[in-house]
This record gives structure tokens, sequence and C-alpha cells, in this order.
């Protein structure tokens, strides 16, 4: 004899009513235990890994040379429009003047690709 079963039965109803309750209550704490046990790290707590030829003399001569360089090269370029001639007219040859040139520029840089990268960050 099959059995019929039937939709509006109350007692069925709450039995069916309190099972999902239990259910969504387990789905809620699994959540929440979830969301708590989160190990993801924001964007600023990340660490920073720096190599270690920077405690040496090459990255100490990198530290002066890179920002010397950008510097002429941008004096050259964008203030002598690359002519040679000028280029030493306008007596801008002090080491200290093209190392804070290239000193801006690099940071300028490095800013806008730390924001970038923030932008761009997502959480996994």
């Amino acid at each position: 004899m099959p059995i019929i079963t039937d939709p509006t039965d109350p007692y069925r109803n709450a039995i069916k009513r309190t099972l999902e309750e239990q259910e969504s209550i387990k789905r809620r704490k699994n959540f929440k235990e979830n969301k708590n046990n989160k190990t993801e790290k924001a964007f600023l707590d990340q660490p920073v890994e720096l190599p270690e030829s920077v405690n040496n003399v090459v990255g100490l001569s990198i530290f002066a040379l890179l920002p010397y360089i950008i510097g002429i090269i941008f004096i050259f370029l964008i203030i002598a429009q690359a002519n040679i001639e000028t280029y030493r007219k306008t007596d801008m040859n002090s080491f200290l003047l093209a190392w804070t040139i290239g000193y801006e520029l690099i940071a300028a840089i490095s800013l806008l690709a730390i924001l970038k990268s923030a932008i761009n960050f997502k959480q996994k």
C-alpha cells in the first residue's frame, strides 16, 4: 500500500520547518567560524621583503648612482630637450641637483606602483 503524504499536513510542515531551521543554524555557525578564522592579510599587513644586497656596498652604490643617472637623463631629455648644446647652457651639472631630481622621480614612480598595487589587490 503506497504512503500518501498530504502537503498540507501541519505535523509534516512543522518537522520540515524544524529541520530547515537547524540546517540554517549550522550554516550560520560555520560561516561565523570561517569568518573568525580568516587567515588572509590586508594589503598593508603584508610583509615587505628587501633583497640582502641593500645592506652592502652594492646596494649603497645603487642608492647613490641610480637616482643620479635618472636625474641626468631627465634633465637632458625634458629640460634640455635632448640637445647637448642646450644641456651645457643650462649649467645643471651639480651631482646633488641631478640626484635629487632622480630620487624624486623614483619616489613618485614607486608611490604610483604601490597605489596601483593597492587598487588591484584582491583578498583571497
